[in-house]
């Protein structure tokens, strides 16, 4: 024993590869010494100081991409046993019990209903579209906290005002600016230009050609010519993230964002009926994912993430590492990939695939949705994240959010996939194993290092992926302590909840303060930030003699005076105004109830 040294201050390579606890005992950790196995720790390296402009950016991030590569092959992506076999880096994962031939999208799912007493006062609403909204964007986030957010009797009180107010929205008349008629030639190419310039990879690339695109405007206006309707959709999606991606272009043209939207929407209805298995199909339906969860129609986005993945199916996406005999049924030869497929593009659809399964995790977490790739199903590796080998210094933090991003998303998969198993009644084994999720969502942030990439993101895009990332990360581990036996039992929120809350709404925060990052549209809130600003108001409501009440009612009113503003443009989002303001106002309350009480018992 006495040769045994102190901790060490990570686990050991093995360890960290088998995704097991590690003891952190030197030189060889307990796991490692019971089996007679080799036992490394490998020496973190030191984070670089900050030095201003002295310090190589470029370094940094190829520091970070070495980091999140040597995480990536240190966890393994498949449970291993504790014999050191091969692990294939392929993630298809063992069929149970499914009908994989059948593995698309039901016709219909909607988003569950909460509760009880909530449920009976949103069922007052007679707008479907309200409801529908209400119970998609703000009600279905709610029920993933597992918090007893729906049996504190302010908040009900608080809800019941708002659903009161919504109920004669319809009966208002509304100031709704009006959207743009149409939007000259020249200026549609300038937004068409200013996204090819703004954001090109290889992983995710336009399929028609630059040209092409840009002669549109002119073929709009002829007679003779009749554009088909997937690739009107690009070209209006693109020119929208033009606009988006210029850092000051937004503020003047609100009108022009909401033809975009409105011109991509319309085109869609037309479309369904006219889908095709082509690369551009594929796009553009990958796109109106992104369009249809801005423009807060979780429904028609799920319907878009269902067409994104039978064409991705039918063009072989589901087995671009797989031969038939891999399969646990028979695939055609057409979703096989070809013999003389390029590396180039096996890496292409292993990037859009992997992007198709994350999108997939984040509706079942956020939406309460049943998976669309379900086990057994597909046969896919990882790919090269530099796509055709070349590693491009423009890419890196591309490559840093595909690596980091994947990496989450399949701790949210195993996290999914467990919770949709028989529940664990035992309350120190269900907390056990919550608290290895919530490890591997530290290692993770804790490898890409998200504060240092903020600090040297030059472009909206650099900080998006951050973004993504950050807020992405923040929910998932608010969600996983709130998931806790011991949380549940509690009669106030778990002090990590509210800190992670507390730093989403203060990082946004930040974001927006930034001229050069102004615009980041609805959904980011609705999907990142509802649930750190309904935890921090229920907070406030449940536990007002906290010292940190005043910090946190200006955040939650900052973010409600954010949406306000939102709303002024688009009024389809009243709804969640309401909603939003009703649960202010009841925070106020209660800090004005407190400082009353205050001052009655000062002598």
């Amino acid at each position: 024993m006495g040769s045994r040294r102190t901790l060490e201050t990570i686990a050991c390579s093995r360890c960290q590869f088998k995704k097991v606890r590690c003891d952190r005992v030197g030189p060889e950790c307990g796991r490692c010494t019971s089996i007679g196995a080799d036992c490394i720790y490998r020496s973190r390296k030191p984070r670089a100081k900050k030095q201003g402009n002295d310090v190589s950016e470029n370094n940094v991030l190829a520091d970070v991409l070495d980091r999140l590569k040597r995480l990536e092959e240190h966890c393994g992506l498949e449970t291993a046993s504790d014999n050191d076999e091969h692990v294939d880096r392929s993630m298809s994962r063992p069929s149970v019990n499914s009908d994989h031939s059948t593995a698309v999208f039901p016709e219909r799912s909607n988003s569950p209903v909460p509760p009880g007493v909530i449920g009976g006062i949103l069922s007052r609403i007679r707008d479907p579209q309200s409801r529908a909204l209400l119970l998609s964007n703000v009600f279905s986030h709610l029920q993933g906290v597992e918090s007893r957010f729906f049996e504190n009797e302010n908040c009900v009180r608080a809800i019941a005002v708002a659903m009161s107010k919504i109920e004669h929205l319809q009966d208002t008349p509304t100031n709704e600016p009006t959207a743009s008629a149409d939007m000259p030639k020249e200026i549609a190419r300038k937004f068409l230009r200013n996204y090819y310039d703004c954001y090109q990879f290889e992983g995710f690339k336009i399929p028609l050609d630059k040209s092409f695109l840009l002669s549109i405007p002119d073929l709009l206006e002829n007679p003779h010519v009749q554009l088909d309707y997937i690739s009107q959709i690009i070209y209006y999606a693109l020119g929208l993230q033009g606009i988006i991606l210029d850092p000051g272009a937004h503020r003047d043209n609100g009108g022009k964002i909401k033809y975009l939207y409105r011109k991509c929407l319309e085109l869609t209805n037309r479309w369904q009926d006219h889908i095709q298995n082509t690369p551009a199909d594929l796009y553009g339906a990958i796109l109106m994912v992104s369009m249809a969860l801005e423009s807060c129609n979780s429904e028609l986005a799920w319907k878009m993430l269902g067409h994104a993945l039978k064409i991705a199916k039918a063009l072989g996406y589901f087995y671009v590492d797989g031969s038939p005999e891999d399969m646990d049924w028979q695939p055609s030869l057409a979703q096989i990939s070809p013999a003389d497929e390029t590396e180039v593009d096996k890496n292409r659809k292993r990037f859009e695939f992997w992007h198709l399964l994350r999108t997939d995790c984040l509706f079942r977490l956020s939406f309460g949705k049943p998976t669309l790739i379900p086990p057994g199903s597909w046969k896919v590796n990882l790919p090269d994240p530099t796509i055709d080998g070349v590693d491009d210094e423009s890419s890196r933090f591309i490559q840093i959010h595909f690596l980091a991003s994947m990496r989450l998303a399949l701790v949210v998969m195993k996290y999914l996939d467990w919770v949709d198993l028989e529940p664990d009644h035992n309350p120190a084994s269900h907390d056990a194993t919550v608290d290895s999720f919530l490890e591997e969502v530290q290692l993770i942030m804790s490898d890409w290092d998200p504060d240092e990439l903020l600090r040297i993101a030059r472009t909206q895009v650099d900080t998006w992926f951050c973004a993504d990332m950050i807020f992405s990360s923040y929910k998932f581990l608010i969600i996983l302590h709130q998931s806790k036996k011991c949380s549940q039992e509690r009669h106030r929120l778990p002090h990590q909840t509210v800190d992670f809350s507390r730093k989403s709404i203060q990082m946004f925060q930040s974001l927006l303060g930034s001229s050069l990052h102004a615009y980041w549209g609805i959904s980011l809130i609705l999907l990142h930030q509802f649930i750190p600003f309904f935890i921090l108001c229920f907070d406030i409501i449940g536990n007002p003699e906290r010292s940190e009440i005043d910090t946190d009612l200006s955040l939650v009113t900052w973010i409600g005076d954010h949406v306000e503003s939102i709303v002024e443009e688009r009024v389809e989002l009243r709804p969640v105004m309401i909603t939003m303001k009703a649960m202010l106002t009841a925070c106020q309350q209660v800090r004005s109830n407190r400082l009353d009480s205050a001052m009655t018992n000062t002598p």
